[in-house]
């Protein structure tokens, strides 16, 4: 029996191939235009494919049209605010603010062969609530299973994040922050299973006295 489009996208989307799960959930679109999650999780690939005008529309109207404390309203917001923070985002209408918890893309379950990551982060002398610290934080596969596939996402450090969705097997993980690398650490992904890694300055390549985060 054939898959639904949003189906088919969120399978192509678990590996990696994000380019084609926007056609599956555009697609998908047509028949129910105002179903939010299935907004959200088109956003989450266009926001893979670096194309941000198109992420930002999706991740507005999610904003505009979901409950204020819904997961996905949440972590639009966020992913705004580090656009907006890093100069990327066109000021058209400004974004609303950010008080949620950051995440790639919400998928109901997490299916064989998939897993997340998930985590803190933190730095000392830095408070989320009153300094906006951008932070990118990218995976990039590092075995066999994974050698190929990339992710990315934007945060305000001292948020706690989560990237779902992912191919089981090893990555590697880079921490950014105003150009400097601040983390770098090879993590398993086991399957359906949340992995957890904490980014604080206990793990960090640079010491809280050689690395002053800057706002925006």
């Amino acid at each position: 029996m054939a898959r639904a489009p949003r189906e088919e996208g969120d399978a192509l989307a678990s590996r990696g191939d994000h380019a084609a799960a926007v056609t599956k959930y555009r697609e998908a679109l047509r028949a129910t235009p105002d179903d939010l999650t299935l907004r959200f999780a088109l956003g989450s690939a266009l926001s893979q494919l670096d194309r941000r005008a198109e992420t930002i529309e999706q991740f507005r109207w999610v904003v505009e049209h979901g409950a204020p404390g819904q997961a996905e309203v949440a972590m639009a917001r966020e992913w705004l605010a580090a656009e907006r923070a890093s100069g990327s985002a066109p000021p058209s209408r400004p974004a609303a603010p950010a008080p949620g918890v950051p995440a790639t893309q919400s998928q109901p379950a997490s299916p064989a062969g998939v897993g997340s990551i998930k985590g803190k982060t933190a730095w000392p002398g830095v408070d989320p609530e009153s300094q906006i610290v951008s932070v990118e934080i990218r995976l990039n596969g590092d075995d066999a299973a994974t050698r190929g596939k990339s992710f990315r996402l934007h945060i305000r450090l001292g948020r706690s994040y989560v990237m779902s969705g992912l191919t089981a097997g090893a990555y590697r993980l880079m921490g950014r922050s105003a150009g400097v690398k601040v983390w770098e650490t090879r993590v398993v992904v086991g399957a359906g299973k949340d992995t957890v890694l904490d980014l604080t300055d206990s793990n960090a390549l640079v010491t809280p006295k050689d690395f002053t985060p800057r706002d925006g």
